[in-house]
């Protein structure tokens, strides 16, 4: 049986210091998305939603980006590099 997963994936650019609180919001605000990062030193956060979930969060991430400074939509991205 093979079942295809569909997932709309964000990319957003968070400042490093800021990596662990902005995650903390996003599993706090009932679970809209996964975030994983592209790297351990990069600034780059992946935001694995559901395609019902994915209007919510990128108003949730403009939320958020009022109150964390450096907060950065780079857009929507088709496959995920997580190394």
């Amino acid at each position: 049986m093979n079942r295809e997963v569909k997932a709309r994936v964000l990319l957003v650019r968070v400042p490093k210091e800021s990596i662990g609180l902005f995650t903390a919001l996003i599993d706090g605000s009932g679970r809209k998305a996964v975030a994983r990062t592209k790297e351990k030193s990069s600034e780059e956060v992946y935001l694995i939603a559901t395609p019902h979930t994915f209007e919510e969060l990128l108003s949730l991430v403009e939320s958020i980006g009022r109150h964390i400074e450096g907060v950065e939509v780079i857009g929507e991205v088709e496959c995920i590099d997580v190394g």
